[in-house]
């Protein structure tokens, strides 16, 4: 999970991130500060640390998540900063305007109307000042890591052609080995990529920073792997192709790995750490009970609109494999026609579902209709964060499509999951292997970190109202 967040992209975000945190935390304190002067007509720290709260700090995560959600994170939108500021600084007034509602709910002597403007102000030149500082000094484009490949030629291809998708990755591929040397042709690389005929040659030409091999084949010899430790202890990386992949995308590359390797992955020995699950069971009821107090209204409301709508039960009840293909009954708002599976059969939901009713559409777009699902996760049949259940007849088609398919199931299945943050609605075969390989990632990678970023990001794709 560190090299997953330590990635070029991810570092510069996660740096961009520490700068607004500085800049928003300064604001709260000069913000305060003013309002010190302004009540003694003087100012002493002494004065002001006895004042100030931690809570005044609050507004910080406010202005956070707020950037957060209109994408200023984005590195593609900060490369591009000197055409982004209005939108920065239409985010930040967004922000101001969000900290001024939550404070209208608390005593006026705690922040004060005049620090507050103070405070919104200066937030906005701060968070600026160092947006411009971290585009023009530390985060300009410096030239990409070169990195060498060492692999069968569709693997190569294969991986090339993920890596072009990946924008701010800063690694290009410089140079490549085929080691299926019979067939040449099966390795399609763009034309400023240099091919050598063999490893030696490779290693010895030295022109990349990186290396990166398939281990899923044993093609080095000793003198070969006396050599690539002689890189590493030289300062050049050397890397598992399929951990760098993984680390690049968030995703397990079913592809360039084989059972062997999954043998060999720590991560998946068939234990979990006992305190992260009771910490996560923990986690589970409290944020069920807290959310199911929350959206109560809506258990009134949603019934109304689909009994309106259409013909049939407000709860669609259906058989769902849990942990261990343990089955077990998973609730839902119905979105479809009360018939649907007597008249279409099993299918997925696909854009434009006749299946799918008018107030359906617009629960499934902001997620609404699985809101029974927190009593799922209440009962301990579900956990908040997992691989999203799946019916048995689906389950057993794609388990005969996609290897190791049946890993899915070692753990709860979630209300929310890193693939569903991380990748489209997947209607077809196709896309469900897409989706394993970042279930697989989380699997592998399963910490309390992991399930706040999930989480967090699964704010992020309500918001944005991103469903099917």
């Amino acid at each position: 999970m560190k090299d997953y967040l330590f990635t070029y992209p991810r570092r510069n975000q996660i740096l961009l991130l520490l700068g607004d945190c500085l800049a928003l935390g300064l604001s709260v304190f000069f913000g305060y500060s003013m309002k010190i002067v302004s009540e003694h007509s003087t100012f002493a720290f002494d004065l002001l640390f006895s004042k100030l709260h931690p809570l005044h700090f609050l507004v910080v995560p406010v202005y956070l998540t707020t950037l957060h959600l209109m994408d200023h994170y984005d590195l593609d939108r900060h490369w591009d900063l000197p055409r982004n500021l209005l939108k920065l600084w239409g985010s930040m007034f967004l922000a101001g305007c969000v900290v001024s509602g939550l404070l209208f709910f608390t005593p006026k002597y705690f922040f004060g109307r005049e620090a507050l403007v103070f405070q919104v102000v200066l937030a906005l030149l701060l968070v600026t000042l160092w947006r411009v500082i971290a585009w023009s000094l530390l985060l300009r484009k410096s030239p990409p890591t070169r990195l060498a490949v060492v692999g069968h030629g569709q693997i190569i291809s294969g991986f090339i052609e993920d890596l072009s998708r990946e924008t701010n990755s800063g690694i290009r591929v410089s140079s490549i080995c085929v080691t299926d040397s019979k067939n040449p042709g099966a390795c399609l690389q763009p034309r400023s990529v240099t091919t050598h005929r063999n490893l030696g040659e490779l290693l010895q030409n030295k022109e990349f920073d990186a290396l990166a091999f398939d281990s899923t084949n044993g093609y080095f010899s000793n003198e070969e792997v006396r050599e690539i430790l002689r890189l590493k202890f030289e300062g050049k990386a050397v890397h598992d192709l399929s951990i760098l992949y993984e680390n690049m995308t968030g995703r397990v590359p079913l592809t360039y790995i084989d059972g062997q390797w999954l043998l060999k992955s720590p991560e998946l020995q068939g234990s979990l750490s006992v305190g992260y699950l009771r910490v996560k069971r923990v986690m589970d009821m409290v944020l069920s009970i807290f959310f199911l107090a929350l959206t109560a209204p809506l258990f009134l409301i949603i019934p109304i609109f689909i009994k309106l709508d259409s013909e049939g039960p407000v709860f669609f009840v259906m058989e769902r494999l849990g942990h261990l293909r343990k089955p077990f009954k998973c609730y839902k708002f119905r979105t479809m026609i009360h018939d649907a599976e007597s008249r279409y059969g099993p299918m997925w939901a696909t854009e434009n579902d006749p299946r799918i009713t008018r107030v359906g559409r617009i629960l499934r777009k902001a997620r609404l209709d699985e809101l029974p699902q927190l009593w799922n996760v209440l009962k301990g049949d579900m956990t908040f964060v997992g691989p999203r259940p799946i019916r048995e007849h689906f389950a057993a088609k794609l388990a005969k499509e996609i290897p190791f398919y049946e890993l899915r199931f070692c753990i709860k299945p979630g209300l929310t999951g890193w693939a569903q943050v991380s990748h489209d609605y997947a209607g077809t075969n196709e896309g469900h292997l897409e989706k394993f390989q970042y279930e697989l990632f989380y699997i592998r990678n399963m910490s309390l970190l992991l399930d706040a970023l999930t989480i967090f990001k699964t704010v992020k794709t309500l918001f944005k109202r991103t469903g099917l």
